[in-house]
């Protein structure tokens, strides 16, 4: 139920021009599941599916209808929180990465605990479509690299 790649990049491209003719201010979020290999390595293609399905349900469902999810292929997402300060788009993206983080998916008697990356970047009028996605991909792959102190370290300059 959520937006593929395109449908997601064009709902970033209408948030965007509103950003610009408006002066609003959003959130882009980049989601990348960890260690989701493993769990169709181990519990077969129908359990990645499943952890697919879960991760898609607690991000859509814990969105405002303004925003939007979508799924950018395999076990990458991204979220669009528009029309939220800098300030509470990030502490409603915290949320959201603490929401993921803590599901986790019954498997045939078997619990998956879910973890995912998140990285963050702020957007506002100006912001390239492009561009922004690229800063918020470097921001998750940052905060993978940097697991010990995720905390400070999910948002890009």
């Amino acid at each position: 139920g959520l937006l593929n790649r395109r449908g997601f990049q064009a709902q970033l491209r209408r948030a965007l021009a509103a950003a610009n003719r408006y002066e609003e201010r959003g959130l882009l979020a980049y989601v990348d599941l960890d260690g989701f290999k493993p769990v169709n390595d181990t519990y077969g293609h129908a359990a990645g599916d499943e952890v697919l399905r879960q991760v898609a349900r607690v991000l859509n469902d814990n969105v405002r209808d303004t925003d939007c999810v979508g799924r950018l292929g395999g076990d990458e997402f991204a979220i669009l929180l528009t029309r939220t300060s800098p300030k509470d788009g990030v502490k409603r993206a915290r949320w959201l990465e603490e929401l993921v983080n803590t599901t986790v998916v019954d498997w045939q008697g078997r619990n998956i605990a879910l973890r995912a990356s998140f990285g963050f970047q702020r957007y506002g009028p100006k912001d390239d479509e492009h561009e922004l996605l690229k800063r918020a991909d470097s921001a998750m792959y940052n905060a993978k690299r940097l697991r010990g102190d995720r905390t400070d370290h999910r948002i890009s300059a």
